[in-house]
């Protein structure tokens, strides 16, 4: 569609092919039906090379961004078969897709579930993810990302945004806590419990328990189950760095005063008996800097709760 041969894997790494691929990729976002071609162009029977469905993906989320909250049920039925053919052509696909397709693509969803949910699409998560076997290595690891996604698009509060993006998200996360989100919280587990040897996977599933424990019941996260799965991951290097942070996301947690108290002296026990609030001349730097996360972490919810 961008090269002169219908492909632009060669062309996007070719400095004098980029003006053209950016003149082609402006000519379809200005398109009326530029981004249904895109969307006929990524599920067609001739798959593009990677490089070129970055591209269509980009004038697919010029869509979302612009017209698809005004769209009509046709349209938004082909953005939603879109995201369906999808999770299934990937879950089948014998080859891995570059990281940053992934990335692309989990922005897309959310871009499409935060328009949708819950008013068009109630059922988002069941039809996508929850309906299909979610301990699946690929299942899970794209899950994941859309998740955190979604946070990125709805929670993030780092983003600036319009007051009406604030009444949508407001709305979108009441929406989630009476639909999905206990689903979402077992669904962490489950996939943890399968795919234990996974150190990838176990980050991913870290990394979205500290972006949404700001924001859910805290009874999902502050359980024995969630919290032995956090502590044990503080063992292995390759996952402390996200432990860490999904025990500091949770005693950030707003929050009663006394309540607070109560869970940061509960956290300090546990990480106490386990070792994990001590430092030797054994110990390497990254897991000094973990160390000092946590007390860090501690001494300024106690300060914090003091204060109030």
């Amino acid at each position: 569609m961008f090269g002169p041969n219908g492909s632009a894997g060669i062309a996007v790494t070719d400095p004098t092919k980029q003006e053209e691929i950016y003149r082609a990729l402006e000519t379809l976002k200005k398109d009326e039906l530029g981004w249904k071609k895109s969307v006929e162009s990524f599920i067609g029977p001739h798959k593009p090379p990677p490089e070129e469905q970055f591209l269509l993906l980009q004038v697919i989320e010029d869509f979302l961004n612009k017209r698809y909250h005004s769209s009509n049920s046709q349209d938004v039925a082909v953005i939603r078969n879109f995201l369906l053919h999808y999770t299934k052509t990937s879950r089948s696909s014998p080859e891995d897709q570059p990281v940053f397709l992934t990335n692309k693509m989990a922005h897309i969803f959310s871009l499409v579930f935060a328009a949708d949910f819950p008013e068009r699409w109630s059922t988002f998560f069941n039809d996508l993810f929850f309906n299909d076997n979610i301990t699946d290595r690929k299942v899970a690891f794209f899950y994941l990302k859309v998740l955190l996604a979604v946070d990125v698009e709805v929670v993030n509060r780092d983003i600036q945004r319009t007051k009406l993006e604030s009444d949508r998200n407001i709305k979108i996360k009441d929406a989630m806590r009476e639909i999905c989100i206990n689903e979402i919280a077992k669904s962490w587990l489950s996939i943890a419990n399968s795919l234990s040897g996974d150190d990838a996977i176990q980050c991913l599933i870290l990394e979205n328990i500290a972006s949404y424990v700001d924001w859910i019941e805290l009874d999902l996260v502050a359980n024995d189950y969630v919290m032995t799965y956090i502590i044990s991951k503080f063992q292995n290097s390759a996952t402390s760095e996200a432990a860490t942070s999904a025990v500091c996301g949770l005693l950030e947690k707003g929050m009663p005063a006394e309540k607070k108290v109560g869970l940061a002296l509960t956290i300090m026990a546990v990480l106490r008996n386990s070792g994990l609030l001590t430092v030797n001349d054994n110990n390497d730097e990254d897991e000094v800097t973990r160390v000092g996360s946590l007390v860090n972490t501690l001494g300024l919810v106690l300060l914090d709760v003091q204060n109030k």
